[in-house]
């Protein structure tokens, strides 16, 4: 038997299995609620649920965790800060927002002047930097640095820049150009920045298991799941949190694809922030031909071809100004959890709905601390003042204002809750499972006065308002496996997005899905693969989906803990793509290149035939693949392979030639690595 261990931390729970490499079975598994305030302990509890023996007899470990994705798409990532050389203000303001820079105010400019090639002919002014780093980067926590050609001349001014800022500020700094080999300098910029303001979350990720490992006497070689679904090494781990953006939905693919063994699927993964779905073809995850995006940020990190948005049983219930139903996209603590571990909580709400049976404001919310190191953070007087009133427990809305002496309407806690110091417990989706039955682990009372306090802010009932969140949440996750398989299938959708005429088809066919023959039309879209869910909540919503869009449903077998087998059932892999193209006169003297040879990070080359330089990439690229995935954590038998597409293009009738693309990938299994 060849056991190993799957963990995945995802914003509500932590999930772990002992998993059998050899028959592919799930030997035991155990499921825990993720400790925010100090992750180790939540996965702790979910290794004591396993068979301690078998837990230390693990030679490996696969982990995931959508720690990275939630903090993206809640925005509430540690604060990095950019410094941008050759691109000024004016560039950001036209261009910045399409990859995520939506504050030009809140980057540092630097001008320099560089050449396409790489060629560097005017420096910074580095005193002006030496002189003004404490300054710029007051606030921030970590620091990226991208020059416009970086990628061309090995990054160099990217490197001095950084040793001044590491000198003067003692931030961690990342350049953009020893990350990511594509020449778009701002999706460089983008994805600096997301890895500068992830470090700090996934190396306390890392060093959480890490700690709990050690703490229970297993050795297992730990590995990390990337977007992409590929493993790396925990020490190559700790430089490359931003790989990590689509590591759960990764796992859930994985996961998805092999407790159902289906060749072909959508994988929806429901969890407590966010709703991941991925699409499975020839039994494997389907790879983003470009870099991926996550929320408002665009990238150079190659992943899924996947869709998060923030809706999970965590996702926040409120009425808003037209005492409409308001879900999502902030996650908080279902207040069933918060009562659980705090009793007095419930006392509390029952006192708030009898003075207030009704309000604009989510007074039935509360307060509570997130980061113990919060002391250590730049903050107001008064933010910092009810921090140390939160250590000795949550507070509710008026509470807080009355501690603070303001009036409730004017408390603003948006800039804590956004960094995490401070989080927010109100009502979900997961209380409203607690009313139903379907999900009964927790303090159903505080759902249930939780519930009549939103309900009458609504004019409606309970039953009612459980009604309404049910139908939102499977009609959300219609309209977002639509959408993606829609752009997987239509080019045009893929490059310029789903129009709002489509989305109403899209609503048109939900709202009409019972009516069978009544209707005159039918314009359903119909999905040909099955939809499989993975995650806890899953099997109440996704059903709905799959008849709206004629297919079937399959939860699989420990659905809950899919990502947690998916984090152990994936490769090691590293690859590059490479184009040649026809070509006439090389630049470098008078020698003839009739083909160039264009690949990430590395200089233009040129040869006299397609051939020549078909056998460097099998020369140079495939040890360079292999050389990569040993710095990945690699080691035992790895098997490289090189795939070739040729592309052409109508002209006057006839097929022509333009380009040859060869993808040269080294890969391995987590067991061959555990070796």
């Amino acid at each position: 038997m060849n056991t190993v261990i799957g963990i995945d931390t995802g914003g509500t729970c932590t999930d772990a299995v002992l998993y059998d490499m050899e028959s592919g079975r799930v030997l035991d598994s155990h499921k825990a609620l993720t400790t925010h305030a100090h992750l180790t302990d939540g996965i702790l509890a979910a290794l004591d649920g396993l068979d301690p023996d078998l837990a230390r007899s693990a030679k490996a470990a696969g982990i995931s965790t959508t720690l990275a994705t939630n903090a993206c798409v809640e925005g509430k990532f540690r604060r990095p800060r950019l410094l941008l050389m050759g691109i000024d203000r004016t560039g950001i303001e036209r261009y910045g927002a399409d990859y995520g820079f939506t504050d030009p105010d809140d980057i540092r400019y630097l001008k320099c002047r560089t050449t396409i090639t790489g060629q560097v002919l005017e420096e910074p002014d580095w005193e002006l930097l030496r002189q003004n780093a404490e300054e710029w980067f007051t606030g921030a926590e970590g620091c990226a640095v991208c020059e416009i050609y970086g990628i061309r001349n090995g990054g160099v001014l990217e490197k001095k820049a950084a040793r001044i800022i590491e000198e003067r500020t003692g931030l961690p700094v990342v350049c953009s150009s020893s990350l990511f080999g594509g020449l778009s300098s701002l999706e460089r910029a983008a994805s600096a920045v997301l890895n500068a303001g992830l470090l700090p979350i996934t190396a306390e990720f890392l060093n959480a298991v890490t700690e709990a490992f050690r703490a229970r006497g297993i050795h297992a070689k730990i590995y990390l799941v990337r977007s992409d679904s590929s493993l790396m090494s925990l020490p190559y781990s700790y430089g490359h949190a931003v790989e990590t953006l689509l590591s759960g939905p990764a796992s859930s693919a994985l996961g998805g694809c092999i407790m159902t063994a289906k060749e072909r699927a959508v994988v929806v993964d429901m969890g407590g922030t966010t709703t991941d779905i991925a699409l499975i073809d020839h039994g494997r995850p389907v790879l983003s031909e470009d870099g991926i995006r996550v929320g408002k940020w665009r990238t150079q990190v190659n992943g899924l071809f996947a869709s998060s948005f923030a809706l999970g049983g965590d996702s926040v219930i409120r009425s808003d100004s037209s005492r409409c139903l308001s879900l999502g996209p902030e996650r908080v603590i279902p207040l069933c959890v918060l009562a659980s571990s705090h009793p007095e909580v419930k006392e509390k709400l029952e006192k708030v709905l009898r003075k207030y049976p009704a309000h604009t404001l989510p007074l039935h919310e509360f307060l509570t601390l997130g980061r113990r190191d919060f002391r250590t953070l730049p903050m107001s007087e008064n933010g910092r003042k009810l921090c140390c009133r939160l250590e000795s427990g949550p507070l509710n809305i008026i509470e807080a204002a009355d501690f603070l002496g303001t009036d409730k309407y004017n408390l603003d806690t948006s800039s804590l809750e956004k960094s995490g110091v401070i989080l927010r417990a109100g009502l979900t989706p997961t209380d409203m499972m607690h009313l139903r039955g379907d999900f009964c682990q927790y303090d159903r009372g505080a759902s249930l006065i939780a519930a009549r306090f939103v309900a009458g802010a609504m004019h409606t009932t309970v039953p009612d308002l459980c009604s309404q969140v049910y139908e939102t949440i499977s009609e959300r996750i219609f309209f977002a496996v639509s959408e993606l398989l829609l752009t997987q299938e239509n080019l045009h959708f893929r490059r310029h997005g789903i129009t709002d005429e489509i989305r109403e088809l899209f609503r048109h066919q939900w709202e009409t899905r019972k009516e069978g023959d009544r209707s005159f039309l039918d314009c359903a879209f119909h999905a040909n693969v099955p939809l499989i869910g993975i995650g806890g909540p899953i099997r109440l919503f996704l059903k709905d989906a799959a008849d709206a869009l004629r297919t079937a449903c399959i939860v699989p077998d420990f659905a809950p803990v899919a990502n947690a087998v998916g984090a152990v059932t994936g490769k090691m892999s590293a690859s590059c793509e490479a184009e040649i193209r026809p070509h006439g006169l090389s630049p470098e003297g008078e020698e003839k290149g009739d083909f160039e040879l264009v690949c990430p990070g590395i200089p233009p080359k040129y040869f006299s035939g397609e051939n020549e330089a078909e056998e460097w990439i099998n020369l140079h690229l495939t040890e360079r693949m292999r050389k990569q995935l040993i710095e990945q954590g690699a080691s035992g038998a790895i098997r490289t392979f090189t795939n070739s597409n040729v592309i052409t293009a109508p002209v006057n009738g006839i097929r022509v030639y333009i380009a040859t693309k060869v993808r040269v990938t080294a890969e391995t299994s987590l067991a061959a690595a555990a070796e």
